[in-house]
């Protein structure tokens, strides 16, 4: 399996998944097919939607049918989930299959991700019952993952106790699963319990290994998806577009309406552009046509989502998304109480201005990172938003420069130029850097551009932060001493990098713990001999895991 980050914001990152050579990109919604219930098939699912990946019962598909492979049995050619039976374990009390049979069963057909025979806990079960649950589901895995030939996911349960939880992730984490789903979550959504799912959530993400994905067990409408993505779910699995369809619900982002209590269809998706409300209630494929577009609504959220990461947009998207629902904002306020963590991982730099949408923004791990290098500066603050108490100088700069907040009479000079590069590199070094330079203004007035006997940096327009040239890089690399804003290179890549080559995470060996993503950083070798700089693309806690994709983005290097 690979899994590989394209994209990342807040811990939602967009992400090549690869199993068996078949390739999707998370966030990703896996439907649930029931060969039992047809109502759209896998081949109608890949022509209308290019779904790529899809989920079955293995017990249901074990109790009713005689399968030998089933991509031929299900016709679809692409990613194939199974679970098994712990659904129907934890509705029945028992069912007559052992864990190892369900593994050897999946084995048998073919499946592209098994998953063991874990036992599924109501969240409010008694604790003594969770724990011994909890027990066995972790026996059962370590003995699936020695039956199993392939893919295997890796449950973790614990109801909703946060210590059974966190012990299941640790322990769970020692057999090296492949996907790690989150289970027995669907009555917390019955209950719209978004608080206690968003601490079962960040609970489970700070003890699992952060380069495998976590897949949100049940978990199948499009009002959850955005601050879940958030929390760090790759994965969904809906049953939700079909039986929804067959109560006459109809899915939106913001909710779920009746379809007999509806007077418009608030949606340009083929069927809702195709039929009227009347038409719709009238059809003798009611039930399909709604299903298809519960699986359109779904599947547009996923794709603004996945926009908004690529974006860095995505905290600003959840913000409006929480308004959909009072426990959902509610929920949002958990963030505080992981922070620390969330803040190790979130990009320190967006592509997006901070926009301020009312006392929730205060909560980002990005505004306490922002005000903890704020004690960089030692310019007066006076200047001020709703979210920071900043000096002038900064406010071009993100995260300061909040929309609508920019004082555009303000005219830069050197002297806060000495803030920017304080607070973006440490107290101290805009003095060191900015001694006998020069300056180029743009088109605008703002200044742009620094020189010494070379250009040693430019004052991006975006962000009001400083991106080095090589001479730059020379000048910050005697100022700064090792290890901070450093990663090192391994030995063998060393003339790859020189050549203008990324730095791959697999050959990052070390690293300024104290980094955050997209930062601007030195690249060096073992001796701290500069090599280049460039935009870190992961986070130190990432680099740590990560053996694929591009560590530092590298923008310029030494000249020999």
């Amino acid at each position: 399996m690979i899994f590989e980050i394209r994209a990342k914001d807040g811990l939602g990152r967009v992400a090549k998944l690869s199993i068996n050579g078949k390739n999707i990109e998370t966030p990703c919604l896996m439907p649930v097919i029931n060969p039992n219930l047809p109502l759209i098939t896998p081949k109608e699912m890949k022509r209308l939607f290019k779904t790529d990946i899809i989920i079955a019962n293995s017990y249901t598909l074990y109790k009713s049918f005689d399968i030998e492979n089933i991509h031929k049995f299900l016709d679809f050619d692409g990613i194939i989930v199974t679970d098994s039976g712990s659904f129907q374990l934890m509705q029945y009390g028992d069912i007559d299959i052992t864990n190892k049979e369900i593994v050897m069963y999946q084995n048998k057909i073919g499946v592209d991700v098994a998953t063991f025979l874990d036992i599924p806990t109501k969240p409010y079960a008694n604790y003594e019952k969770a724990k011994r649950d909890l027990e066995i589901t972790i026996e059962r895995g370590e003995e699936a993952r020695m039956l199993r030939e392939g893919e295997l996911n890796g449950t973790i349960q614990g109801a909703a106790y946060l210590d059974l939880r966190k012990y299941a992730s640790v322990q769970m984490s020692k057999y090296d699963f492949d996907i790690y789903p989150i289970g027995a979550v669907v009555p917390l959504l019955m209950e719209y319990d978004f608080s206690k799912l968003t601490e079962i959530i960040l609970t489970c993400k700070k003890y699992l290994p952060i380069n495998k994905p976590v897949h949100l067990f049940g978990a199948g409408h499009p009002l959850i998806f955005a601050l879940t993505v958030l929390l760090g779910c790759d994965l969904f699995d809906s049953a939700a577009y079909a039986l929804y369809a067959n109560d006459n619900r109809y899915l939106t982002s913001y909710g779920t309406k009746n379809l007999n209590d509806m007077k418009y269809l608030p949606c340009s998706c083929p069927i809702c552009s195709e039929y009227t409300l009347e038409e719709l209630k009238a059809s003798e494929e009611k039930i399909k046509l709604l299903a298809l577009h519960n699986l359109y609504a779904t599947y547009e959220e996923i794709k603004k989502i996945k926009e908004s990461i690529h974006e860095n947009s995505l905290w600003n998207f959840v913000e409006s998304r929480i308004r959909n629902h009072p426990r959902l904002y509610y929920a949002y306020k958990k963030i505080k109480e992981y922070s620390d963590y969330i803040g190790k991982i979130d990009p320190f730099i967006k592509n997006t201005s901070l926009f301020y949408t009312g006392e929730e923004t205060k909560i980002r791990p990005l505004v306490t990172e922002a005000k903890k290098r704020l004690k960089r500066v030692s310019t007066k603050r006076d200047t001020s938003n709703p979210l920071f108490n900043y000096p002038k100088a900064l406010a071009f700069t993100f995260p300061f420069n909040i929309e609508g907040d920019i004082d555009l009479d303000f005219d830069q000079n050197v002297e806060s130029l000495k803030t920017i590069f304080d607070y973006q590199f440490g107290r101290g070094t805009g003095k060191k850097f900015l001694k006998d330079t020069t300056v180029k203004k743009s088109k605008t007035n703002r200044i742009r551009y620094i020189y010494g006997k070379e250009l040693l940096a430019t004052l991006r327009a975006r962000d009001n932060l400083f991106t080095l040239t090589s001479e730059g890089a020379k000048r910050l690399h005697r100022i700064l001493k090792y290890p901070y804003y450093r990663v090192m290179a391994s030995e063998q890549v060393v003339p790859f990098i020189l050549e203008g080559r990324d730095l791959l995470s697999k050959f990052a060996v070390s690293w300024d713990t104290d980094l955050r993503a997209y930062e601007e950083v030195l690249v060096i070798d073992s001796n701290d001999f500069l090599l280049g700089t460039g935009k870190l693309m992961l986070s130190p806690k990432e680099l740590e895991y990560f053996e694929r994709g591009v560590a530092v983005k590298i923008r310029a290097t030494v000249k020999l």
